[in-house]
């Protein structure tokens, strides 16, 4: 389908690709994997055939489509979203045109007999395939698609200039998807989606018969939707069978034998320097040192790839000393003029606690977080616990960075009592080194502000991390960077976020928003998108009417509640463990109550600790109805 032949490109004396050859078949689903500024936006562009190639040439079977989504969009605003989302049938127009050529030629009398018999035969051919092509199905087609990714019935007629950059985004996603390309290019098409889009997008593209291109920092989203691997780094491209998981760990072999083999070559050369200096100035030894000064001019040096060296590497901060009560709220209530954004919400947050918030844009996530930040009117009841000092990463910080300041500048001035070198220190752990410091913020990319941002981030000492939508302009070695050092930071988390992957693993507790309701679901973002969040926390994925002799799905089935119920039980030691460590504490502050050692006593603290306690214990009795559901579960389909 597309042929790549030796294209390069270079831009200002620097190769972004030299050299490149690929092929592209039918039935690929390819994923462009390599760190943030390496090409993959440049390879797309050049599929599609917004950017040319310094050499070399690029071939596409004729008469295929391509529907590119690349970062950023234009759209004619003023036009109604399903008319954009249904777009012009190039196919259907073609028919119509040819059809009514062959009415006009049928209206002139001297035409031929034989020619007319033709013209008519060509024209019920053409009238049969205008039956099959018809509009409506394309309006049926363009509802589901539309719905699917997050817009409701009653967007259909708004036009585009009503929506935010994000639904925009999400109309031109719709445009793509209902024009059935044969080629699909998507340039992080998860972006602007929330979790529900996303997982609904990647149902629909496992459908696709289409070839998809694909970049994404989403890695439970790629690596469901790819079966090849295009890795681009230092102007190359270098191809590998599989999903993404499968490129790491091959990738992860191949390192670990380069690293085998570089000490192997270097010993030999180390040798083989100490022969040469031994016997060259030996008149029966000479030759043999000449041979040895021969092996090693024609060694080829192995280089060891630079693959996951490049990460982030930092800690955040020790947090400072708060209460166990980080925030809690109380028939909380936010309305946007008469609109309900949510009402009568009860919420603790507790020290320690890390917390993702999850639901559809425009629930309340982010309203809530500025609500906890102080940013934001409410009705009810919000107060922040004893002592806690916020750190928020808004979704738009990257916006809030002063543009004409340099990189080192930026930070001098947010924390003007720390020296330059340990600003250049931290600066570095994130990826900002040499003369890159002085850049202006205004000439970097998004991945880069969004360091930068996290990097300040670490300037400012708190005890309450809030990150919205904090992995946006990540790639994926920088997202597993911060990811660690979340789950290693002592301190309380709250996350608004969509991606899986990233989330897994880092979020003890998920609070939901949904139609109004904040409600909170015991376990951690994978239990929760497990069940079924209407009805029964847990409940089985087999239909009531399968039949007992498909033995292969019951196995399945099977085998998900298990790990399930494994997830659950190690949740309950954990949260048993800490029970008892209150229970201890609560012990020790009633003997001092006992032995009227009122000098002793911090009653504040002591209140504290059996709010934490009656919490704790009332997410027990929940997590213990999760594992008998489970469990039941599992004995009604063995």
């Amino acid at each position: 389908m597309i042929s790549v032949e030796n294209i390069s490109v270079e831009f200002s004396g620097k190769y972004i690709f030299k050299d490149v050859s690929i092929r592209i078949k039918k039935g690929d689903r390819i994923g462009l994997v390599g760190n943030n500024g390496v090409g993959k936006t440049t390879f797309l562009r050049l599929i599609s055939n917004n950017q040319t190639p310094s050499n070399g040439r690029i071939l596409i079977t004729k008469d295929i489509e391509i529907g590119y989504l690349p970062q950023e969009i234009y759209f004619y605003k003023n036009i109604e979203l399903k008319k954009i989302v249904i777009g012009n049938n190039k196919n259907l127009k073609l028919i119509e045109s040819q059809i009514n050529d062959i009415n006009k030629t049928l209206e002139n009398n001297n035409i031929e007999v034989k020619q007319q018999i033709f013209l008519i035969n060509k024209l019920d051919d053409l009238h049969e395939k205008l039956n099959i092509i018809q509009l409506q199905n394309k309006e049926v087609l363009a509802e589901k698609v539309m719905k699917g990714l997050g817009f409701k019935r009653s967007d259909f007629n708004r036009k585009i200039s009503e929506f935010s950059g994000g639904w925009r985004m999400r109309a031109e996603l719709s445009r793509l998807l209902v024009s059935e390309p044969n080629i699909l290019l998507l340039d992080e098409p998860t972006n602007h989606l929330d979790l529900s889009s996303i997982i609904w997008l990647e149902k629909f593209l496992l459908k696709s018969n289409c070839v998809i291109i694909l970049v994404s920092h989403d890695k439970k989203f790629i690596d469901k939707i790819i079966n090849r691997t295009f890795e681009v780094s230092n102007a190359r491209i270098k191809e590998f069978s599989g999903n993404y998981t499968k490129y790491i760990n091959h990738r992860e072999k191949e390192v670990l034998t380069q690293i085998k083999e570089k000490k192997k070559q270097d010993s030999y050369r180390k040798n083989s320097i100490k022969l040469i200096e031994k016997f060259r100035y030996k008149k029966n030894k000479a030759v043999f040192a000449q041979t040895l000064i021969q092996r090693l001019e024609k060694l080829e040096k192995i280089e060891i790839d630079d693959f996951d060296i490049s990460k982030i590497s930092f800690d955040f901060p020790q947090p400072t000393h708060c209460g166990q009560l980080v925030y809690k709220c109380s028939q909380l209530s936010k309305y946007f003029d008469k609109k309900m954004v949510f009402e009568n919400v009860e919420l603790d947050i507790y020290k320690g606690d890390k917390v993702a918030f999850v639901g559809k844009n425009g629930f309340g996530k982010t309203t809530l977080t500025k609500i906890i930040n102080k940013e934001e009117s409410y009705d009810g009841k919000s107060k922040i616990g004893e002592n806690v000092e916020v750190n928020y990463f808004a979704q738009n910080q990257n916006e809030l960075l002063d543009k004409e300041s340099t990189i080192i500048g930026y930070l001098e001035n947010s924390s003007p009592d720390k020296k330059k070198s340990e600003l250049r220190g931290l600066l570095g752990a994130f990826l900002f080194s040499g003369d890159d410091i002085l850049k202006k913020i205004k000439v970097l990319s998004g991945g880069e502000k969004a360091r930068l941002a996290l990097c300040s981030l670490l300037l400012i000492p708190g005890n309450l991390l809030i990150l919205d939508e904090p992995t946006n302009h990540l790639d994926m070695f920088a997202k597993d960077i911060l990811k660690l050092a979340l789950k290693k930071y002592k301190g309380t988390v709250i996350i608004v976020s969509h991606d899986r992957d990233f989330l897994s693993g880092l979020a003890e507790r998920v609070i939901e928003f949904k139609n109004g309701r904040v409600r909170e679901f015991p376990g951690d973002i994978d239990i929760y998108l497990n069940q079924n969040n209407d009805e029964n926390i847990i409940k089985s994925k087999i239909h009531k009417n399968l039949k007992i002799k498909n033995g292969k799905l019951i196995y399945q089935e099977k085998k998900r509640l298990e790990k399930v119920i494994r997830q659950l039980n190690k949740k309950n030691d954990n949260l048993e463990i800490k029970i008892n460590e209150l229970e201890i504490k609560i012990s020790d502050f009633n003997v001092k109550i006992q032995n009227r050692d009122d000098g002793n006593i911090d009653y504040n603290q002591f209140k504290q600790l059996n709010d934490s306690l009656n919490y704790k214990m009332k997410k027990w009795e929940q997590l213990q109805e999760v594992i008998h559901k489970a469990l039941k579960e599992k004995e009604e389909i063995s």
